[in-house]
């Protein structure tokens, strides 16, 4: 697990605080929106991997909704 100091640096840099050395700390619990990234046209991997299909524009908007009105957050 990360230091509250090593949490807060990936955070700054945007990128995940739950990326360890072997992958991801909290794959079984992970949020949301850590399932939905690489998915979508507005989340899409930086390391170009996708899925066959990508989740429809309509529905991914809806998602976005969603999150926003439950105040869904990364972390």
């Amino acid at each position: 697990m990360k230091s509250d100091q090593e949490h807060e640096i990936a955070l700054a840099e945007l990128n995940c605080p739950y990326l360890g050395e072997n992958g991801c700390e909290v794959y079984e619990e992970r949020p949301l929106i850590c399932r939905l990234f690489g998915t979508t046209p507005r989340m899409p991997c930086p390391n170009e991997q996708r899925p066959e299909e990508m989740i429809d524009h309509d529905i991914e908007l809806k998602i976005h909704k969603f999150l926003a009105e439950t105040r869904q957050v990364l972390l």
